[in-house]
Parts: structure tokens; C-alpha cells; sequence
């Protein structure tokens, strides 16, 4: 359910009408029959979409228009233009207003649909990444909290914790500025702590001790979310202002004898601090309590309940609540989560050489060391005599081997004890939520049996489950040979051409990667590449790309070849983190290659990781002379508002679309849709995957710029991809002036009735085609000039597609007609009332009047109009 109508704008009431019949079945629709009504209607109703006439009274579409883009109640609301003006210069002047897209009249409704449907998807879209940024942002409060957490283990002196706690606010939370504040015996603030922007100017901290007073006095939360209109504490929202935050809150510090500090944290935006994240600031600001409650050891009796008082890690029952909150967090982000609990190897003959305070001693060493960063956040804990545990959070499919491996390293370095030097070992068990159990306590009792398993194995380390104990030791083996694979020289390139669809000839081509193992023989991308991804690998292997690419170039213009541009495919790391533009540029210097003779192509989701920077790197691409492909349109984003930002020549249709794209209406109107706004941007369309004749003769008639599939030809070596080039291999296109005219399909699945008919219409002077099918009859329309179908109703059966239901929406000019029994009239009439059919015949019909039928269909044929 949409969460407003469609507002449709416009002073004639039959294009009013005209549009509500087209799109009323399917949405909720307002109304308004001139500007002024116009803007007080989007006020009033809020719309997902306006479509909006230009030619008005008083107040044109244009001026309508701008007033929604200035008014912060509408400026995010899409607005189409439908107008009779069609001239170029009146397309630029509506989206010069802001419009997203720009309509003919007389409309097509089939356009109409597909583009409403298409703006509709991308105010989802746009509501989805409003939800995933509010997502990420409680995950990084959620951070703050492991984060501050995982302090409170390592920390035991008051202001250090603070300004930990701090830190962490600033780094992992995304605050501007963090502010803490402790009140003394005396009632005056005697620990400060703080990080930011212009944390340490004498002025910030004045003001913040300002805000720590007022809430030592009265208590409660402050919360500003607008600095420009502070309900909560004025003198401290205009500071605010005046350093270039947009909201702050103070976070009293509640502890069993009252307020005794507070926690001031400010942000650049504003509304930042809705109920979730104060719920989640409220468990901070009880956490920082506790453990200063702790340090001080004014509750020891509590302290000591949940902390080893030997170690001053958790205990079991403490880390056993955290871990519930940790498979908490992985619920409801999709994630999992890992306990590893580890065992200190012949801990009694440790005891035996330095005696048991020489022991205690060694085990405060390990808790030190396990209580260092480890490269990620967790919660670790002594559970035992010697063994200890550490829990967190993981991807879904991500292993912790390498937490593992620094876990054994950490125990195994050695030590002083006593005067005695030790070296000791350990043992780990793994257990992973969800996989494992899906509560903690038993997903602890998982990891012991793990850790018992260790000895029977004679491992290091071992996971719960087998089968995910096979999976990471495949997973492990891959990487060693993948590493291999790449100081061994055992990738090759192979190439897959790209067709022109207005020549046939080939314009380009898309290199792609494969590892020939001297054993396993061909791996397949799907296999390593995404390894490859998880492990960094990707870089390594990308550059290599790169330079392969150039350096077969380069030899075939040595050779005096004709080459054309080939594209490689940047990986998301590879474009963020490499210095993939250094590595281009120096393989073209390299090989003495002109930039053009190189292309790239990246995907939505790497684009929209860092917009800002994509733009900067695409651009620095443009100057080097390099041609930008974006891969994979309509699978991620497909964000208009992006699309136009970025320097991109090509758009590539994903092959998602294409498979489907001769029959199956949705698909055809996608990929059409694409097709006309990539080419209204001035980009050229390069289709994927295209393994039939219908399919490329369907793109081909909507004109698609290129081509790239089986149909034409597989990936081929380098050898076979030259050969074809220079031999000028080329896609035999069919002229449209060549194709004969009176074309008629016939539909049945009985053959002897198609060959009745056949019979009947001999000597008319048709071309007849037939089909037995709706997936046959949909190829055939998609090869074929069809003008006329005939189709017998009682041919589609229940679970086979309406021949002419597709038909009616990807070839609207045809001129169809049915033919039904008495008992099918009511689905008949439901037909012909959605435009689906031209004339319908009942059975037993006549054979003269199904020839004249045809011959007026003929007659009254006109076909459509291409822009």
C-alpha cells in the first residue's frame, strides 16, 4: 500500500480522464484543474507522484513545479510532466525545474505505466535507504556500546575511561564532539573528559560545564534535535549552533546517590535523537555509571557477583547476559554471532614450576593480553580455572579463523614469571549463532564441545559443526591455492564480445577472468572471485587485469590488428581502497595504449558505497580518457538523481531482464524503460546475457545500442576473440524494409485446428504464422512484424500466460482478435473492456465472417509511431 495517491494536474477535464482510466484501477488518485489547486492538493495529500500538466492558467506546470522543489514538505516528491509541448527545449525547461521525467500527449498507457511504475520503485527505494541509514546509525550506537563495554573490562581509572568512552562516541558513534563530566565530593566537577572538534578550547569546555550543572541540578535529560530552536537549554543549543552542530543531548549520570555527572554529545545533523537511539544512549550512560560505580568499588559486593576478582574480566554469568545482547543485535541485523572459549594447555605444571601466586600471576598476564585490542569488538571473560572466553559479532558468512590464530599467538608469547621464564600453549572451540544454537548458554556448552574435540583431532582450534568445520578447511584450502594462483601466473583472460545493434558488427568487448588450476583445471569466477572479494585478493587480482589487458592490446597494434575498446570490471574494494587510477594510467604508459582502447565498468552498489567519492575517482577516469560502464542496472539503486551525477557512457541492462525480455511484459517494459532514459541522458545501452534471436530482434526494436551474450558468441580466448575481429565477424541484421507486410499469427494448441484455418485463409494473401504455445507465439512477435493475432481462448489454459494480455502491452499496434466458446463470453468481454482484444468470434464460427474479420483488422492496422 502506497502511503499516498498519484496527483494528477491539468485544466482539461478529458486529460484528467484519460489518465484516470489508464492508471485508477491500480492507484489512488487526487485530483486538481490548476496550479494554484494544484499546490494546495500536494500540501494537502501529500502525493508519492505528480503528474502535471505545463499549458495552465495562471500558474503553469513550470512555475508548479519549482514551487514544490522550494517547499520542504514536497521537494523529494517526484513530479512527471505530461504535456502536448514536445519540442526538446520544453523537455530541458521541465527538467530544468526539477522534474524526473517528461511525457507526450496524446500518452500511450502502457508508458504511462511503466514510467509511473518506474519513479514509484525508486520512491521506495529512496524510503529503503532512508530506513538502512537510520539502520546504521543504531549500529553504530550499538558499536558505542560494545565499544564502551569492551573499556570498561580494559580500563580502571576513572578519567581514562572517560575519555575513552569518548573517543569511541566520536569514532565508532559519528559525533561531532563528546563531553563528559564527573562531579567531585564537593558537588564541582573534578573528572573532564572529551574528544572532538575544538574539544580542548577553554570556551567549549566552559560551555559544557555549563550544561553539567544545569543537569546535575535538575536531573533530567536534555535534548535538543534543532539547535536553531532550543526548547530544552538555550545558552547550549547556540553554542552549538555557533560551532556548526545541528543537535545535542546531555545524558545525566544516574547512580544510586543521585546525579553526580552527565554525558554531552553533539551531532551535524538534526533529528538525530529519536527514542530508539536514546534508549540505546540511556543503556550508555548506565554502563559508564556502573563501571565508575565499580572502579571506586562503592557496590563491591555487585562487582564482584559479575567480575573475576582475580582478573577483573566478566565472569560467567556476566558474559553470559552479554552474550544473549550480542545474539540480540545479530537478530535483528542479520548477522551472527561466535563464542570461542579457550583453554590454557598443562596449566598444572605452571602451577607446579612457579607455585599458585606464580599461577595467579601468569593468568592476570593472559587476561591482559586477551583484554588488548583484538582487531574487532568483544567481550572476553575468565569461565573457569584456566579457561577463558571471548564473544562477538560476525557476518553471516564470515569465519573468525583469524581472530583464532591471534588469539593462540597472544597466550603462546613469552612471559616472566617469578624470575621464571614461560611459554604456554592453548586449545579453542568455536560454536557460531545461528548455526550452532540460538541461545547463549547453549551455544557456550557448543563451544566446550568444540574445545573437547580439539584434543581428539589434535587441532588447535575446531568448529562445532562438522559440516561448517569441512566447509572453512575447503574454504582455507581455496585461499592457499588462490594465493598460489597468483604467484604462479595461472589466470588467463577471456573475452566476450559486444555488438553493435545498428551495424552488427563488433564495437567492443568485456574481459573476463579464469583460473586454469594445473589440477583442478578451470575454477569457476563464481567460486573465487567472491573469496577473492572477502579476503583482499580481489586488489591483487584486479591489477592484474588491468595490466593483462593493456599489455594484449598493445601486442595485437604491434601486430598491425584491428582492436576495439575492452572493458574490465573494477571490484568495490578495488575502487575504494586500491590505487586503481595509478594502476591504469601506469599499464597504459606502460604499454604505450591509448585510453580509449580501454574501458571500465562498475556496479550500483559500488557507486553508491561513498557517492561523493565515486564521482571524484569517475572524473578523474574522464581525464585520463577512459570510456565508464555502469553494470548491472535495476539490480541495486537505480537512483535517477545518481545516475545523472556520475560521468557514465554506458548503462548495461543486467541479464535479469533480458532472459524473460520476449515474453514477459514486466521484464520488456523494465529493460524499454532503461533504455529511453539512458538514451534521454545521453548514454548508450549495452544489453547482458542475450541468448536468442527473439531476444536480441525485441532490444534491436527498442533500439538497444549493443548487444553481449551466446547468442553471438561465448567468452573466447585471446586467439579465437582476434580471429573473429579480424575476419570482421558480424551479426546478420535483418533491414525492416525487406519484411514482408500482412503478417498473421495464429494461436492453438490443437495443430489440426491451425492447420483448418490455414485451409481457410489460403488464397487471402497472407503471411501466416502459427504457434502451439504462449512462450512460442510471444518469440514469434518478437522476431516477426506481426499485425493481426488470432487466437483461440481455449488454447490458454490456466497455467500458461494470455497470448493476448502480453500481447496488448508489448505490442500494443496489433490488432487482436479471439476466438471463444459461449461459455468463456464473460472472460471475453473482461478482455475487451481492458483493451486487450479487437473482435472476438464464437465457436462454431463462420468461415466468411473470419475472413472478412481478419481483412478489416488488416485494414483498420495502424502501426505505432517510434520516438
Amino acid at each position: 500500500m502506497l502511503p499516498g495517491p498519484i496527483l494528477i494536474v491539468d485544466d482539461e477535464p478529458s486529460n484528467l480522464a484519460v489518465l484516470k482510466q489508464i492508471l485508477g484501477d491500480t492507484y489512488t488518485l487526487a485530483f486538481a484543474r490548476n496550479g494554484v489547486d494544484g499546490l494546495a492538493a500536494a500540501h494537502k495529500h501529500r502525493p508519492i507522484l505528480v503528474l502535471l500538466d505545463v499549458q495552465m492558467p495562471g500558474m503553469d506546470g513550470y512555475a508548479v513545479c519549482r514551487a514544490l522543489k522550494s517547499d520542504p514538505r514536497t521537494e523529494d516528491t517526484p513530479v512527471i510532466f505530461v504535456s502536448s509541448m514536445g519540442e526538446v527545449g520544453d523537455e530541458a525547461a521541465g527538467f530544468a525545474c526539477g522534474a524526473v521525467d517528461y511525457l507526450t500527449k496524446p500518452v500511450s498507457p502502457a508508458i504511462v505505466h511503466a514510467r509511473v511504475r518506474t519513479h514509484l520503485s525508486l520512491v521506495r527505494a529512496a524510503a529503503l535507504e532512508q530506513e538502512q541509514a537510520k539502520t546504521a546509525r543504531l549500529s553504530r550506537i550499538h558499536a558505542v556500546l560494545s565499544g564502551t563495554n569492551s573499556a570498561i573490562v580494559r580500563i580502571h581509572q576513572p578519567q581514562p575511561l572517560l575519555q575513552e568512552a569518548c573517543r569511541i562516541a566520536v569514532s565508532h558513534g559519528g559525533f561531532g564532539l563528546a563531553w563528559i563530566g564527573v562531579a567531585g565530593p564537593t558537588g564541582k566537577i573534578a573528572v573532564t573528559a572529551s574528544e572532538g572538534e575544538a574539544a580542548g578550547q577553554a570556551d567549549v569546555q566552559q560551555s559544557a560545564s555549563g550544561v553539567i550543572r544545569h543537569l546535575l541540578g535538575g536531573g533530567a535529560t536534555v535534548v535538543c534535535n534543532d539547535v536553531r530552536s532550543p526548547d530544552g537549554f538555550p545558552q547550549c543549543c547556540e553554542d552549538a549552533e555557533a560551532r556548526g552542530f545541528g543537535s545535542m543531548v546531555g545524558l545525566p549520570l544516574h547512580s544510586p546517590r543521585g546525579v553526580n555527572g552527565a554525558m554531552l554529545l553533539y551531532a551535524q545533523g538534526t533529528d538525530i535523537f529519536d527514542p530508539e537511539e536514546m534508549k540505546l544512549l540511556g543503556e550508555l550512560a548506565g554502563d559508564i555509571v556502573f563501571a565508575l560505580d565499580a572502579i571506586a568499588n562503592e557496590q563491591r559486593a555487585n562487582y564482584l557477583s559479575y567480575y573475576d576478582a582475580l582478573t577483573g574480566l566478566p565472569n560467567m554469568e556476566l558474559f553470559l547476559d552479554r552474550l544473549e545482547q550480542i545474539e540480540q543485535n545479530a537478530f535483528h541485523s542479520g548477522g551472527g554471532a561466535f563464542v570461542i572459549v579457550l583453554n590454557l594447555e598443562r596449566f598444572k605444571q605452571v602451577n607446579d614450576t612457579v607455585g599458585r601466586h606464580g599461577g595467579d600471576e601468569v593468568l592476570r598476564v593472559i587476561a591482559r593480553r586477551l583484554g588488548e585490542d583484538l582487531g574487532r569488538q568483544c567481550t572476553v571473560a575468565r569461565v573457569g580455572a584456566d579457561n577463558f572466553a571471548v564473544a562477538g559479532e560476525r557476518g553471516i558468512d564470515e569465519n573468525v579463523n583469524a581472530l583464532c590464530a591471534t588469539l593462540l599467538n597472544l597466550v603462546s608469547e613469552p612471559m616472566t614469571v617469578h624470575g621464571s621464564t614461560l611459554q604456554l600453549a592453548a586449545r579453542l572451540g568455536v560454536s557460531v549463532y545461528p548455526a550452532d544454537a540460538s541461545d547463549s548458554e547453549s551455544l557456550f556448552k557448543n563451544a566446550e564441545a568444540a574445545l573437547r574435540q580439539t584434543k581428539a583431532v589434535l587441532a588447535r582450534f575446531q568448529y562445532y559443526s562438522q559440516e561448517l568445520n569441512a566447509r572453512l578447511a575447503e574454504k582455507a584450502e581455496l585461499e592457499r591455492l588462490l594465493k598460489e594462483a597468483i604467484d604462479g601466473g595461472q589466470f588467463t583472460m577471456y573475452y566476450q564480445p559486444k555488438v553493435d545493434l545498428h551495424t552488427g558488427q563488433i564495437g567492443g568487448a568485456e574481459a573476463l577472468i579464469r583460473w586454469q588450476h594445473p589440477v583442478m583445471g578451470t575454477v569457476s569466477p563464481d567460486r573465487f572471485i567472491p573469496l577473492a572479494e572477502e579476503t583482499g585478493l580481489i586488489v591483487p587480482i584486479g591489477d592484474w587485469v588491468i595490466r593483462a589487458v593493456c599489455a594484449q592490446q598493445a601486442q595485437w597494434q604491434r601486430e598491425g590488428q584491428r582492436i576495439v575498446p575492452v572493458a574490465v570490471n573494477l571490484s568495490a574494494l578495488q575502487f575504494r581502497e586500491s590505487n586503481v587510477l595509478q594502476i591504469i594510467s601506469g599499464a597504459l604508459e606502460q604499454h604505450g595504449l591509448d585510453p580509449r582502447w580501454l574501458e571500465v565498468e562498475l556496479t550500483e552498489s559500488l557507486v553508491m558505497h561513498d557517492p561523493h567519492a565515486a564521482q571524484q575517482t569517475m572524473r578523474d577516469f574522464g581525464k585520463l580518457g577512459l570510456h565508464i560502464s555502469l553494470d548491472d542496472f535495476g539490480t541495486g539503486y537505480s537512483s535517477l538523481a545518481y545516475l545523472k551525477r556520475f560521468p557514465f557512457q554506458y548503462v548495461k541492462i543486467d541479464r535479469a531482464f533480458v532472459t524473460e525480455i520476449s515474453n514477459n511484459p514486466d521484464d520488456a517494459a523494465i529493460a524499454t524503460a532503461i533504455i529511453a532514459m539512458a538514451h534521454s541522458l545521453r548514454m548508450s545501452v549495452i544489453a547482458e546475457g542475450v541468448e536468442s534471436e527473439a531476444q536480441m530482434q525485441f532490444l534491436r526494436s527498442r533500439q538497444c545500442d549493443y548487444l553481449q551474450g551466446y547468442y553471438f558468441s561465448r567468452p573466447l580466448q585471446a586467439a579465437e576473440f582476434n580471429k573473429i575481429v579480424q575476419d570482421s565477424k558480424q551479426l546478420p541484421l535483418a533491414s525492416d524494409l525487406d519484411r514482408p507486410e500482412h503478417t498473421l499469427l495464429l494461436v492453438d494448441d490443437d495443430e489440426a485446428l491451425l492447420a483448418g484455418m490455414q485451409r481457410t485463409l489460403r488464397g487471402e494473401g497472407y503471411r501466416i504464422l502459427c504457434a502451439t504455445s504462449a512462450s512460442e507465439a510471444m518469440d514469434l512477435l518478437a522476431l516477426q512484424p506481426v499485425q493481426v493475432i488470432v487466437c483461440n481462448q481455449l488454447a490458454q489454459k490456466p497455467d500458461r500466460k494470455p497470448v493476448l494480455g502480453s500481447a496488448a502491452r508489448m505490442y500494443p499496434d496489433t490488432m487482436r482478435i479471439a476466438l471463444s466458446s459461449q461459455q468463456q463470453l464473460g472472460a471475453v468481454l473482461d478482455a475487451v473492456n481492458r483493451g486487450e482484444i479487437y473482435r472476438f468470434l464464437t465457436k462454431p464460427w463462420d468461415e466468411d465472417i473470419l475472413k472478412r474479420t481478419i481483412r478489416e483488422a488488416f485494414q483498420r492496422y495502424r502501426p505505432a509511431v517510434c520516438a
